[in-house]
């Protein structure tokens, strides 16, 4: 029986009974006859009842809906009359003409869109790159009518399954939102029940899954690009249906960016950060990862709280980080602060608090005549010459690796500081790096210049390990701590 107090309940009713010819309207078959009053009586409030199930946010302005035209056109006026495009676009195949011109007729002839906003091109359904062809230039034309960026959603709902899959593919690749017409099916009527329809908008696959965009990101990040990484991990981080992961990496980005640039003020809210993300996605890393990071936050702690030993094997780390990107300039500067910061702190620990920087002869125990002397000829030994000399009143690496030797100190060997070819090319390199465009020349560092710089700071902080932290395996401790590439 049908409702005499709900309109939209006896068109429904009436429409049955079209379908099942028991009541005719218009002509052609009974599926065109019910097509038509539905599109006629029942499409509005349906479309409304769709547009008010559309989710928070949706946009409210779309400038180009493409729509999959099969052989029946209600979903592409259902489709239109809910998302309301500025330009309405069907791509057809050759069976699908009389759905153009139903949909021309209720769209165009009887309703609100113009005619110049409206077309229909056809297809070769099973071309993939027909199709995309088609729609990039449906997309460029409205591009360039509004002179920037888009709002372009491909409707997938109508058309054979291969032109769904190659429209998908196209919104891949061109960046456009899917949508879909969705809805309770209906045996007897051979569509969805008025009513139930539901519009379905996918963002671009890319923005659901977002494995090209992580990959891309996840490149950034191995390259050292901790700025580009962070911004495109965080935006992912906001667009996925899965977010943890781009969250994490993108707080490690900016954990590596401020540890990277030593930015001390920085470090405690990136470590916060982490700390917090970590707890979320611990399920989901690798263990060594994980341990890793643990032990890279306890580390920046140190760090940002000044302790020496963190910043010396701070530096020894960013000295083999921009090695391996190649930046070999701010290699070489950090492998030199990682032999003038052994040097500095072996002195302050094994005489006394002796400052390179400010030396307090008595501290070492040498009668200082005896010292100068010593100075003396080992640097006149080194450089070849027969020179008279005084003992620095500050000293940088060479001189201060000049009086480790003199002294006899316990470093002197296992540095290779104790011969005077050693001191000689530790001078030399020295030298090369105070003539690059990072310290105060115009030279530049190259790849055998850096590795040997590389190798040699090595060298002096194993030796300083070995003196002043014997129980602790250097290597093992560098290793936990390097820079993660984000392959996992």
């Amino acid at each position: 029986m049908e409702d005499e107090d709900d309109p939209f309940a006896s068109h429904l009713a009436r429409m049955r009974r079209i379908g099942e010819r028991e009541e005719p309207y218009r002509g052609g078959s009974p599926y065109e006859q019910a097509t038509n009053y539905y599109l006629d009586h029942l499409v509005d409030r349906c479309a409304d009842e769709a547009r008010r199930r559309l989710p928070p946010g949706h946009p409210t302005s779309i400038d180009l809906l493409i729509c999959m035209t099969g052989m029946s056109p209600r979903p592409i006026v259902l489709a239109y009359k809910v998302l309301r495009p500025k330009r309405l676009v069907l791509i057809t195949s050759d069976a699908a003409h009389e759905s153009v011109n139903v949909v021309h007729d209720h769209l165009v002839m009887g309703g609100s869109l113009r005619g110049a906003d409206f077309s229909a091109r056809p297809c070769v359904a099973t071309d993939p790159l027909e199709i995309y062809r088609i729609v990039r230039e449906e997309v460029d034309i409205v591009t360039r009518r509004n002179s920037g960026s888009i709002a372009a959603y491909i409707d997938i709902t109508g058309g054979r399954k291969v032109m769904g899959a190659s429209a998908a593919l196209a919104a891949w690749q061109l960046n456009l939102g899917l949508s879909y017409v969705d809805g309770l099916y209906d045996g007897d009527l051979k569509q969805a029940v008025p009513g139930s329809d539901r519009m379905l908008l996918l963002d671009n696959p890319t923005s659901i899954f977002g494995d090209q965009e992580m990959q891309v990101a996840r490149q950034a990040f191995a390259s050292g690009d901790f700025d580009v990484a962070q911004n495109r991990y965080d935006d992912l981080s906001a667009r996925l249906v899965q977010p943890a992961r781009p969250r994490f990496m993108g707080a490690l980005s900016a954990l590596y960016r401020a540890w990277s640039n030593l930015d001390r003020d920085a470090l405690p809210g990136a470590i916060e950060r982490v700390e917090t993300e970590l707890a979320l996605v611990r399920r989901e890393l690798p263990h060594d990862v994980e341990h890793t990071v643990f032990d890279q936050l306890m580390h920046l702690k140190d760090l940002a709280r000044g302790d020496p030993r963190a910043l010396l094997l701070t530096f020894s780390l960013l000295d083999d980080h921009y090695r391996r990107l190649g930046r070999h300039d701010f290699a070489a500067l950090f492998s030199y602060r990682t032999i003038e910061q052994c040097l500095s702190a072996h002195f302050k620990a094994s005489y006394g608090g002796f400052a390179l920087d400010n030396p307090d002869w008595d501290l070492l125990g040498w009668d200082r005549q005896l010292l100068r002397e010593s100075y003396e000829r080992m640097v006149n030994l080194v450089r070849g010459t027969q020179g008279r000399r005084s003992l620095p009143s500050q000293f940088g690496p060479f001189a201060a690796a000049v009086l480790i030797a003199v002294l006899g100190d316990p470093l002197a060997g296992p540095a290779e500081l104790d011969a005077a070819d050693a001191l000689r090319r530790l001078e030399q390199l020295a030298k090369a790096r105070n003539r690059s465009v990072l310290a105060h020349g115009e030279e530049f560092i190259d790849v055998d210049l850096s590795s040997e710089l590389n190798q040699k700071a090595h060298r002096v902080l194993s030796a300083y390990w070995q003196v002043h932290h014997a129980g602790e395996e250097l290597a093992d401790r560098l290793s936990r701590l390097a820079f993660l590439r984000g392959d996992w």
